[in-house]
């Protein structure tokens, strides 16, 4: 049986087309063209895009009716066009796509609202095994991160009023500082 030729095969049209991923078994979906992909006849079939955006090649003409009966998809408009965020599909060769904005779209309520705290991972477990005092939840507590050193508090008024004498030639006295570039010029020479 020979494929449908482009003078059959229009925007609108009625057709048996087979996936790209049905041809190494045959099967066929029924669907309204909405775009021709293929700019002539083919032998293998006319490739085209169907309404619902399924891709493949014609087989044959389907007829208005299905086996059971009912149309397969009336011609012209479905509600695939009328979706939020569904442009459709140009008809000619050269017209561009229309797009709609996603933003636009009225967005479901949500039942709960959710907050920072939802996008947090709990930190990695570092080091080689585990310890008896980390926990196993993931929680972060005290006893997971260990104790800083203690550094003795110092008076920054004590600092300034401690005078020390210089080791090397004990004539010189002054603060911290001082005495550190004192002794220095004692070895620059």
């Amino acid at each position: 049986m020979p494929v449908p030729t482009t003078r059959e095969v229009i925007p609108g049209s009625l057709v048996n087309i087979v996936l790209k991923a049905d041809q190494p078994t045959g099967r066929t979906v029924q669907g309204a063209v909405a775009q021709l992909l293929t700019r002539g006849n083919h032998p293998r079939g006319i490739k085209v895009r169907l309404a619902d955006g399924r891709v493949g090649r014609v087989q044959s003409m389907a007829g208005t009716m299905t086996s059971n009966g009912v149309p397969d998809e009336p011609c012209g408009d479905t509600e695939a066009d009328h979706r939020p965020g569904f442009a459709g599909f140009s008809r000619g060769r050269w017209e561009r796509r229309h797009y709609t904005d996603v933003r636009q779209e009225a967005q479901p309520p949500s039942a709960q609202p959710i907050g920072l705290d939802a996008y947090i991972k709990p930190a990695k477990q570092r080091g080689k095994g585990r310890k008896a005092g980390n926990t196993t939840t993931g929680e972060v507590t005290d006893d997971n991160f260990p104790a800083a050193p203690q550094r003795p508090a110092i008076d920054p008024a004590s600092a300034e009023q401690e005078v020390l004498a210089c080791p090397v030639c004990e004539d010189f006295k002054g603060n911290a500082a001082a005495l550190m570039h004192h002794v220095q010029s004692h070895f620059d020479d």
